[in-house]
């Protein structure tokens, strides 16, 4: 007699190794910012510390959030005028005051530095800056979703 139990295994689809990492950092990366401040953050110099110390002391609204993640992406895939331009145009429109202008600051910071860190960390995948940014969408995915009830 068949046993049934491991029949579900079957219909799984086979998923690139690549896709598997990225999925699971991105639940990572969702799960830190969930929680903020992330309690393993490392400061380069005591300066930077004071300079997003405000940053730190609540998380951060949905708007603000939303917009570190599109910052981080456009910082990943080295699209500095675009950067430059939602800096210039749209971040003084959506932060309110300094506290928020910190934390965005910080948080393009922190998700650009994690993405960076698992491009070292699973050199064997050959990760590539698309990729990485690929990984803040799935992210943004997790931390955004819209469930109808």
């Amino acid at each position: 007699m068949r046993n049934r139990r491991w029949d579900h295994l079957y219909d799984l689809q086979k998923q690139p190794v690549k896709e598997v990492i990225l999925s699971r950092f991105a639940d990572e990366l969702a799960e830190r910012l969930r929680a903020w401040p992330p309690a393993d953050l490392e400061w380069l110099s005591e300066d930077l510390r004071t300079r997003h110390a405000a940053g730190l002391e609540a998380p951060p609204r949905d708007e603000v959030l939303r917009l570190a993640l599109e910052l981080a992406r456009l910082d990943l895939l080295r699209e500095h005028d675009a950067y430059e331009e939602v800096m210039r145009n749209r971040a003084p429109a959506i932060c309110q005051g300094p506290g928020e202008r910190a934390a965005l600051h910080l948080l393009a910071l922190y998700v650009g530095e994690e993405c960076l860190a698992l491009k070292e960390w699973a050199e064997g995948a050959r990760l590539t800056r698309p990729d990485m940014a690929h990984a803040v969408d799935l992210a943004e995915r997790r931390l955004f979703r819209v469930t109808l009830g």
